[in-house]
């Protein structure tokens, strides 16, 4: 996969948490916040019960419990954080090699937490697919280059390369646990529910939740996206085209929870400059990918190229 991607594996791999873990086991920062409250409400409960009857053995049964949850957050706080560097180290290190995806894995990974909450997912598995979003093309890194950055179309046999990319990012986040099923989207985000995506040809229920999940709001972000070569579209437009595209490329159910969350509560990123300094001639891989993201439903297998 090369040395960029044998380097990010290997700094996600020394920042990461012991394996077996799963995302979420770290309690949030609202826990932090109302275990910080609760001590100090302790304090004086257990004052009036030291200077009463009961004694300071009531004391210590009072603030014993709170004393032993505090540690507890204190000792894997660390651990929270180390996962979240080793997500963040994997995202810049594809922003670094491949310039066009700058900020994108973010976006994605905001409109899967749009997706997943309209769902009613718990917040555990919505901060999984909020790292599936952040990751799903982390295998770029195992991708040459030169096929990132081509001007020219791309020849059959560097298609092939370019598509290879979501079993490079599996293989990149394969010793990651903690990431659970956000390791599936990574592999499957390029699957359609007719069954002519890549890599495996899977089909309707066959394709992971997370993957299908991922799939809509990695389209959606590449069709509202400015890029150096054209300006994004509306978000109405984006969605109407996901609608048209659903049932046969993605699925019906994770573009209608998109569509309801999206009118609740708007698209921060739907003025955003362009991010272009100065306009470069377009890798032909990024334009086939957003020409791959507006392709009409029951489009030939492979229409969908990487974003």
């Amino acid at each position: 996969m090369g040395q960029a991607a044998a380097a990010a594996t290997a700094a996600a791999a020394g920042r990461g948490a012991p394996r077996g873990r799963r995302l979420g086991e770290s309690a949030p920062e609202e826990s932090r916040t109302a275990l910080a409250v609760t001590c100090v409400l302790t304090v004086p409960v257990a004052v009036v019960l030291w200077r009463s009857a009961y004694g300071a053995l009531a004391a210590l049964l009072a603030v014993g419990p709170v004393w032993l949850a505090w540690w507890s957050l204190r000792r894997h706080r660390p651990e929270h954080l180390a996962r979240q560097a080793a997500v963040q180290a994997l995202s810049q290190a594809v922003q670094i090699k491949d310039r066009y995806t700058r900020g994108h894995g973010e976006r994605v990974g905001l409109a899967a937490v749009l997706i997943a909450r309209e769902l009613g997912l718990d917040e555990e598995r919505t901060e999984t697919l909020r790292c599936a979003g952040i990751l799903h093309d982390v295998g770029k890194l195992g991708v040459p280059a030169r096929l990132l950055r081509k001007a020219g179309p791309l020849t059959p046999a560097e298609r092939r390369v370019m598509e290879q990319h979501p079993e490079h990012g599996a293989e990149i986040v394969r010793g990651l646990d903690f990431l659970g099923e956000a390791r599936a989207a990574v592999l499957h985000h390029h699957e359609r529910m007719d069954g002519t995506g890549y890599p495996r040809g899977l089909a309707g229920e066959q394709i992971p939740e997370a993957a299908r999940i991922v799939a809509v709001a990695d389209a959606f972000d590449a069709m509202t996206s400015t890029r150096c070569y054209r300006p994004g579209r509306p978000v109405a437009a984006a969605l109407e085209e996901l609608e048209r595209c659903a049932g046969t490329q993605f699925d019906p159910r994770m573009v209608a929870a998109l569509t309801r969350a999206l009118r609740r509560h708007g698209w921060p990123f739907a003025e955003a400059p362009d991010p272009c300094q100065e306009p470069p001639t377009a890798p032909e891989a990024h334009r086939e990918a957003d020409r791959g993201a507006d392709r009409a439903a029951g489009a030939a297998a492979g229409s969908g190229v990487a974003v």
